[in-house]
């Protein structure tokens, strides 16, 4: 069967008591069922229910409205409701909300949808209750005074939080209070104010399709002129995965990659886009709210408004910084923010989590443009120590970190997307040393399984000095082993010669964490270099390692 979204008047929050809603409710105030065994407790919420209408709709001169006041003023019509449905559908309808409709002989129409009766309610919801001015404050909304509302709607849809609903305002202790004001009388809105942010909140978190998660977070976002095409290329180009091993994964909105791409470098550059017959333009007031669950409350973990070209300008500039050589078989071309932030967690954990924090540090400089947080490369640095060695992924957030964070002239050089060959940063030339050494010592030992990578890669990126002199004689004793490719020994000794006269003969005592990130950009980019020789050029390379 399918269903359709009927709007109704706001609801009001039930915990205990008797509290009736307009012209939409359960069977027991709408018709006077006892469906809970509390026969008396039905008679007092139907008579609730008909004082309620009585009281906004008694003035307004309108058949429909007539016949509400007509409907409530009989007895409960329950048994009625239950002989036309019959007993079958009775049953499972107990559970659910009643409406009223109103039958003029041509039309049947709902009763919110006649504009006397929605006048009448608007004019009832709006109703000051105050008895003086004493109990008006400034609006932070509009800034008018009004009368504030004491308790907001709940939120529903933000993972982690309750089910039921979590407050994104709410006061319940004196210490959060000033000015003896009481619960949101310190965020003063009006009840309507307070009822149209968490309708179009909610509105907006119901709608999965354009909800995206990043870390514990849940992440809205919408454009001005109420378009949902704009949140479906931003969340394209933010969250969503395109190739894995080659694979394509088709996001939940069924963007193509080809799409995104163009999409994001039109709009970046400033120029209007067309989107499945949508104008999409650049100048289009946008917004991102991240909310993360706590406890019964909600947090704001950021919240950012740009135009649309902005983000998209940002947001190709992130792509841009994380490009890196990588090898033939991995094609990827956008690194989303969800694989990005995996790469500092382990990945055999089935109960590792990303950072909460960290992960929206890392969208907000996505966004802005801005740097990246330190908890991200620290996060990096120790994966890396952890698992002694440099995956392209993390060597793109080296990269990107790099390029927006340090002021090192000679580092800036080398963070590129390929090697610098004529760089003379030692931190750097040190990496691509390592990588000679362990090339050295694969191909005189061609089985090996433990390189000198797995015993000696975190400390020679710490401790140069300590380290490097015990490679140096590891590699002679390699170069005297007997090798079946006399080409591709000369390669290597050439390649040792020239990185070790650019070092020199006195290595650093340490290295600094932004040194540290230079030594395995440059491990990182001579592996590449050797790696993704083609095999008409690497015809000699008979005892290198095959990977």
């Amino acid at each position: 069967m399918e269903s359709n979204i009927i709007p109704v008047p706001t609801r009001v929050t039930r915990s205990s008591g008797i509290a009736a809603n307009f012209l939409c409710d359960t069977v027991a105030y709408m018709l006077g069922f006892d469906a809970k065994g509390k026969p008396e407790r039905a008679k007092q919420a139907f008579r609730a229910c008909a004082e309620l209408h009585r009281r906004i709709l008694g003035d307004v001169a309108d058949p429909s409205a007539a016949a509400v006041l007509a409907f409530f003023s009989q007895e409960p019509q329950w048994g009625t409701a239950r002989r036309l449905m019959g007993d079958k559908a009775w049953e499972s309808a107990v559970t659910m909300n009643f409406v009223l409709q109103y039958d003029d002989g041509e039309h049947v129409v709902f009763i919110d949808d006649c504009i006397a009766v929605q006048e009448a309610w608007n004019a009832y919801y709006d109703r000051e209750d105050a008895d003086g001015d004493d109990a008006l404050s400034c609006s932070l909304v509009s800034g008018e005074p009004v009368v504030p509302a004491k308790i907001h709607p709940k939120i529903k849809g933000v993972t982690g939080a309750q089910s039921s609903g979590a407050s994104l305002i709410s006061f319940n202790a004196p210490a959060f209070c000033s000015y003896g004001l009481e619960q949101n009388e310190n965020a003063s809105m009006s009840k309507r104010e307070a009822y149209e942010y968490t309708t179009t909140l909610n509105t907006l978190l119901a709608d999965r399709d354009r909800v995206q998660r990043i870390g514990d977070d849940t992440v809205v976002s919408w454009a001005r002129c109420g378009e949902p095409a704009y949140a479906d290329v931003f969340g394209g180009t933010v969250f969503n995965r395109w190739r894995i091993n080659g694979q394509t994964e088709q996001s939940s909105g069924g963007l193509e990659e080809t799409t995104v791409k163009a999409a994001t470098k039109s709009l970046a550059q400033g120029r209007p886009y067309d989107f499945d017959g949508i104008h999409l333009a650049p100048d289009e007031e946008f917004h991102v709210l991240a909310l993360s669950p706590n406890s019964a409350r909600l947090s704001v973990r950021f919240y950012l408004t740009n135009t649309f070209g902005a983000f998209a300008r940002n947001i190709e500039r992130h792509y841009r910084d994380l490009e890196i050589r990588r090898p033939k078989y991995d094609t990827t071309t956008f690194m989303s923010t969800w694989r990005l932030l995996n790469q500092t967690i382990r990945p055999q954990s089935k109960n590792a989590k990303v950072s909460s924090e960290m992960a929206g540090s890392v969208m907000k400089a996505i966004l802005n443009g801005t740097p990246y947080p330190t908890s991200l490369i620290n996060a990096v640095e120790i994966r890396i120590n952890a698992e002694h060695d440099v995956s392209p992924d993390k060597a793109a957030i080296i990269k990107a970190y790099y390029l927006r964070k340090t002021t090192n002239e000679q580092f800036k050089e080398v963070l590129q997307v390929d090697i610098k060959e004529d760089s003379d940063y030692v931190p750097y030339v040190l990496g691509r040393l390592f990588s000679v050494y362990e090339q050295i010592q694969r191909a005189a030992i061609p089985n090996i399984n433990t390189t000198i990578k797995d015993k000696y890669f975190t400390s020679a990126a710490a401790t140069p000095a300590r380290i490097f002199p015990i490679l140096g004689d590891l590699a002679a004793k390699h170069m005297r082993k007997t090798w079946q490719s006399k080409g591709y020994k000369v390669k290597l000794e050439k390649a040792l010669g020239e990185l070790t006269d650019k070092v020199g003969d006195r290595y650093p005592s340490r290295l600094s964490l932004e040194e540290r990130g230079a030594f395995q950009l440059g491990y990182y980019h001579e592996n590449q270099q050797r790696f993704n020789k083609t095999r008409n050029e690497d015809n000699d390379v008979q005892g290198a390692d095959n990977d």
